[in-house]
């Protein structure tokens, strides 16, 4: 069975059976959380108003209508939804099936360039497609009516969907030892889908293609040596460090020290190719990836 060189090891290899690291190196995972968070959070203010005696068109508003991103004289008060519309979905299957999206392409964009990465490329892209969403409905065409709500992950999935495109556009996800799913395919038919969602109108179809555009400019960005996502986990190792334990920060420097060491060797995936590490650096992705 040939070989991917953009990966880090053979199509035989754990890591391209999506392989699930743990959960501080699982970014993916993370976002699925912090997605579920979100979901969830929404929906118990809603009941929580309905239960107070709010009638329930009044419990939507002041719930969702601060969330979801509307028409444009509403985003225009509610800045902030241009954010928050992304870590809310209209229902609960809706969210799933994101999830599952999210899932398959981020973990494709994880194996290949590490976790480090998947955070800022999907912050990047839900605003990206916030502004693109608003932007558009300057056009008299493209306003959105006062009555619709956007809500969802799709400008960060289709950025995690372009992102992983750019890197191996060849890229094959294999379920087992013979049967293997061309990554074109699954983006095509998320592609299809997203666009019988949106019902073909211009605001939500100018968010899937700035959340792309997002994505691709992301990864030119790291071939070219340029770090964009560097800002979110220097922050967060600042947060570490400030609230871990005194004995555990010496742990957390080594650990550190390893993970630099890993980014390095991804770096040089990315430019160079999997064939072009050697055989200490392989052992050691494989060690990580157990």
């Amino acid at each position: 069975m040939p070989q991917n060189t953009t990966c880090f090891m053979s199509v035989k290899s754990s890591i391209q059976r999506f392989h699930i690291p743990q959960y501080n190196r699982n970014a993916v995972v993370q976002l699925i959380a912090i997605s579920g968070v979100g979901f969830v959070s929404v929906r118990l203010v809603w009941i929580t108003l309905i239960v107070y005696a709010v009638p329930e068109l009044r419990s939507f508003q002041l719930t969702f209508e601060y969330v979801g991103m509307g028409s444009l004289p509403r985003i225009g008060e509610r800045w902030w939804t241009i954010f928050t519309y992304a870590w809310c979905h209209r229902g609960f299957w809706e969210w799933v099936s994101n999830m599952i999206w999210l899932y398959c392409f981020g973990n494709v964009v994880q194996n290949l360039i590490g976790y480090k990465q998947i955070i800022p490329i999907f912050i990047y892209s839900i605003l990206a497609g916030g502004l693109a969403y608003t932007g558009f409905q300057f056009l008299p065409a493209a306003l959105v009516p006062s009555n619709v709500l956007f809500m969802g992950a799709q400008a960060g999935i289709v950025g995690l969907m372009a992102a992983a495109l750019t890197l191996s556009p060849k890229y094959r996800i294999y379920v087992n030892d013979y049967f293997s799913i061309p990554l074109l395919l699954l983006a095509v038919v998320f592609l299809l889908l997203m666009l019988l969602n949106s019902r073909f109108d211009i605001a939500p179809i100018s968010l899937l293609f700035a959340g792309a555009i997002s994505g691709f400019t992301y990864i030119k960005f790291l071939q070219n040596g340029y770090q964009p996502g560097i800002w979110a986990y220097q922050i967060f190792q600042k947060l570490n460090k400030k609230f871990s334990p005194k004995e555990e920060i010496k742990n957390l420097k080594s650990k550190t020290a390893r993970e630099e060491t890993i980014d390095k060797i991804l770096d040089k995936i990315n430019e160079r190719g999997y064939n072009a590490l050697t055989k200490s650096e392989k052992d050691l992705l494989r060690d990580t990836n157990r």
